[in-house]
């Protein structure tokens, strides 16, 4: 697939110039680590629920802006008493 003459990776960036291409070894170091993350309790269960809250906020349009005018919301109430910083 990494072919420099006639590979998939030739013909994406004859495409398109700025794509970059990743060696196999990025791919099978996500794997070691997804691994290795599903051997600790406490980071697999986050990941879990983290993948739980975007399946759910992302499968319909209502709860996905309910969600952002509760981060709205919560932006506003830390600007508000100096908790967050708004580079201004």
């Amino acid at each position: 697939m990494s072919g420099e003459f006639n590979g998939l990776q030739a013909l994406i960036l004859n495409n398109c110039q700025y794509a970059y291409y990743v060696h196999c070894f990025a791919h099978r170091l996500q794997l070691a680590l997804v691994a290795a993350a599903r051997e600790v309790v406490e980071v697999h269960q986050f990941f879990k629920d983290l993948s739980d809250i975007v399946n759910i906020s992302s499968a319909s349009f209502k709860r996905h802006n309910e969600l952002q005018k509760a981060q709205a919301a919560e932006i506003t109430r830390l600007v508000s008493i100096n908790e967050l910083a708004t580079g201004t």
